[in-house]
């Protein structure tokens, strides 16, 4: 990993970076500063093989809840920025705001009652979705959100979700680690395809 200054993470080299499998995080002790990750493995999510469990399944079967798509880019990184450490920082912030103007980072807000409940952002380029970070205001709404992403990609016929790191509530909803070869090769070809 290496490290770099805010005025070094131009919205072009961090594109360079993503077609190469590397992407960013920040330095939760510095807001300027942040890293570049090239995991030796990578976890995703095949499309359209998210596994939705029974009670999640009545749950958004109760259409209480709505989503939208980029209506507030601003309010769903500051959302994932917020809890005790973190490794979306100020030049993190920065950057990918840069990134949404420019159309490539998308935000999927979830709202119940006109109160947001969940959401997630991430960065597009060709079929490839390269997922950041996710949060929850209250119970299931970043699960509701990771619905809403894969249901846009099927229909977009994306061909890879990148979800960086298996956690355990990423296990839970299909996501499989991959070697980084096996990896670089579904990225090729799904960012070939703009």
């Amino acid at each position: 990993m290496n490290s770099l200054s805010l005025n070094t993470l131009d919205p072009k080299t961090v594109i360079k970076h993503y077609k190469n499998g590397i992407f960013p995080m920040g330095d939760q002790d510095n807001n300027n500063d942040i890293f570049w990750c090239d995991p030796p493995v990578r976890a995703i999510i095949p499309i359209s093989k998210l596994h939705i469990s029974r009670s999640l399944k009545r749950l958004c079967n109760k259409k209480t809840f709505k989503f939208s798509i980029n209506y507030d880019f601003a309010i769903t990184i500051a959302n994932c920025a917020d809890r005790d450490k973190t490794w979306i920082n100020e030049s993190i912030i920065s950057t990918y705001k840069k990134l949404h103007d420019l159309g490539y980072a998308h935000s999927i807000e979830i709202w119940e009652d006109n109160k947001i409940k969940g959401g997630l952002y991430g960065v597009a380029i060709g079929k490839a979705f390269f997922a950041e970070s996710m949060f929850s205001k209250s119970s299931n709404g970043s699960k509701i959100a990771l619905i809403v992403l894969m249901g846009i990609l099927e229909l977009n016929n994306f061909q890879l979700l990148d979800v960086q790191f298996m956690t355990n509530h990423l296990k839970t909803m299909g996501a499989k680690e991959i070697s980084r070869n096996v990896f670089l090769s579904l990225l090729q070809r799904s960012t070939f395809q703009q």
